[in-house]
């Protein structure tokens, strides 16, 4: 019977587990450098090792060095050579057999010269070397072989990116490495003579396999067995019990000696570690005290901690010193919408808010990007911005259904560059003139006007010119629409304050509203992916739509609640439920995804903004 782990049952995360992919990274690094790059990568010449073995066939009286035995051999190997042992024969005097048993400690002495050279031997761990060599933290990188690796990292793909994304990521990389040093001082501990290598994570992963059976116990893993071929399938059991059985079953290779050539206690140690150390960072409060609040202001729930200077300090009509603030946040968070926005605004140019428009363009959620580019408002410069942004957003026609004739001005502004894109940018501006009835033909003089046109664009010009040009339909991004084609409008906004019957938002034209409860038609709430990991939208909906028009609603993202504000000295993640409750109490609009599912905190996810506003407005209501 087979039996393996498949996978953890609803293993999200909040955030990319940049360092659990760093690990798998260096560890397949390692394994490049050392194991495939070099023809024999743990030194075991096949030409030395054939010259001993055929001399000792010769001389089967002779001694074999124990270390040759013990280092270098299988177990099957080691027995075979110990069975052709045989007495000296009488014919063989002390004097030859002195010569013979020289030479053969000189092969072996050179394999063995060979072999300590090889860089698997180099940098894994030999307890007989002590406590000076770097075997100590570069074992953990190193594999001996294909499926050495692989099955490591099966492993680890199961628990570390979730332990990554409690623990945060600067905690679990410590931990890692600690887990795995503690692993070897266990393989160190059985026998510290010893001049076998080790190497691999194996050590390591226990560790976060022994955290994790106690963090996240209460996790199901998905089992899948065999038996033979006659039957197969899959059943769930609690982490806790597979660590368990896990565990038990190292326990039981170490006492039966079932697993020679496996560095068991290595596994024993690290887990036995792994399971201590998660104990005492719940037990002793240290996650929710420190861990916790750190992971969670990188991920959903809280703004930067100079948002809020940035914002006091345009209160008091500073903007200087709102703009150094703002420029604090967007050096450690480049895609921060709101210090985007703002310091675009201070600065009256575009340069700030460009990485955030380029991401969302390259995501595809042109709808965003020209929401966001409409908020610039006179900091939107068309001759400012990179040509390829530039052409993706005025391409974007449906999306940009609010932008006037921004679209036509960003066409020029790639012409007046000459860039690559110029002459199609000028033929499509040229286009949208004709087809709104203005005149177009000067776009088509400066494009006919650019060098070294190709034929085939040179006759587009010229047939646009000769037509009068009529708008083809160019790729577009369309914003978000409900099941009967109605563009759903989405206002981002910021808390200002929370009443017992209303919010109080400022809208991204600096105007501010009160949004009363009763008149709500529904609240969602869902998370979504971005550049910094995650972020919670809630959406406070104002209509299912009507006459024509799709819904509408307010979005606030959780680092525009100020939560910290409202709740002071609760965790963000309570501080949110509890907002909610307030709103959810107040309004008897229907709760998206349900009233159950937001009572308890099980918020959607979703990898883009667009298929939240699908889900959420997909199917409008009437």
């Amino acid at each position: 019977m087979l039996l393996f782990p498949v996978r953890v049952e609803d293993a999200e995360v909040d955030r990319v587990p940049a360092v659990s992919i760093g690990i798998a990274a260096a560890c397949a690094a390692a394994f490049l450098l050392t194991w495939v790059a070099p023809k024999n990568p743990d030194g075991m010449r096949a030409d030395g090792f054939r010259e001993i073995l055929r001399y000792y066939e010769e001389h089967p009286y002779l001694t074999v060095q124990p270390r040759f035995l013990y280092d270098y051999l299988r177990p099957q190997a080691r027995a075979a050579i110990e069975q052709m042992h045989e007495e000296t024969p009488v014919t063989v005097d002390e004097a030859t057999r002195a010569l013979e048993q020289t030479h053969l400690d000189s092969l072996i002495e050179d394999f063995a010269t060979v072999a300590e050279a090889s860089p698997m031997r180099r940098l894994g761990l030999v307890p007989a070397r002590g406590l000076k060599q770097p075997g100590w933290l570069t074992h953990m990188f190193l594999h001996f072989g294909w499926m050495h690796l692989l099955g490591n990292m099966f492993f680890f793909y199961l628990v570390g990116p979730l332990l990554e994304d409690l623990w945060g990521r600067g905690f679990f990389g410590a931990f890692y490495l600690a887990g795995g040093m503690m692993a070897a001082v266990a393989h160190f501990g059985i026998d510290p003579r010893s001049t076998v290598v080790m190497a691999g994570a194996s050590g390591a992963i226990a560790a976060c396999m022994g955290a994790f059976s106690y963090r996240c116990r209460s996790r199901r893993i998905r089992m899948a067995y065999m038996i033979g071929w006659i039957r197969r399938g899959t059943f769930l059991i609690p982490a806790w019990l597979w660590g368990g059985f896990w565990f038990a079953g190292e326990v039981f290779s170490l006492a039966s000696h079932s697993s020679e050539g496996v560095a068991v206690m290595a596994h024993i140690g690290g887990f036995l570690f792994g399971f201590g150390a998660a104990t005492l960072v719940e037990k002793s409060g240290y996650e929710a005290r420190a861990l916790a609040p750190a992971v969670q202001e990188k991920t959903t729930w809280t703004q930067h901690p100079s948002t809020d200077l940035a914002r006091a300090a345009l209160e008091r009509g500073d903007q200087l010193a709102a703009a150094e603030a703002y420029r604090t946040v967007l050096r450690e968070q480049p895609l921060d919408r709101e210090a985007a926005v703002a310091l675009a605004r201070i600065e009256q140019g575009p340069a700030p808010a460009i990485p955030l428009l380029q991401n969302l363009a390259m995501r595809g959620e042109l709808g965003q990007a020209w929401i966001m580019a409409l908020e610039l408002g006179a900091a939107f410069d068309p001759d400012r911005l990179p040509d390829k942004l530039a052409y993706q957003l005025a391409g974007a026609t449906e999306a940009a259904s609010d932008a006037g004739d921004l679209p036509i001005q960003l066409d020029a502004a790639i012409g007046r560059r000459q860039g690559p894109l110029a002459a199609k940018a000028l033929l499509r501006a040229a286009k949208r003139c004709f087809a709104a009835g203005h005149d177009g033909q000067a776009h088509l003089d400066a494009a006919r006007a650019l060098p070294n046109l190709a034929p085939e664009m040179l006759a587009q010009i010229d047939g646009a010119g000769s037509s009068g040009g009529s708008l083809a339909p160019a790729p577009s991004t369309p914003a978000p629409h409900d099941g009967s084609g109605k563009a759903v409008r989405v206002l981002a906004c910021r808390l200002i304050d929370l009443a017992e019957n209303a919010l109080h938002v400022e809208m991204a034209s600096g105007t501010t509203r009160r949004v009363d409860f009763n008149h709500l038609v529904g609240v969602a709430a869902g998370v979504v992916a971005d550049a910094q990991g995650a972020a919670i939208l809630t959406d406070f909906i104002l209509s299912w739509g009507a006459s024509g028009e799709g819904p509408s609603a307010i979005r606030i993202s959780g680092s525009q609640l100020g939560l910290s504000s409202l709740f002071p000295g609760v965790p963000s993640k309570e501080a949110y439920a509890k907002f909610l409750r307030h709103v959810l109490a107040r309004t008897a609009g229907e709760p998206l995804p349900s009233r159950e599912a937001l009572a308890k905190g099980d918020y959607p996810r979703f990898p883009t903004v667009a298929a939240l506003n699908a889900a959420f407005y997909g199917n409008a209501r009437g």
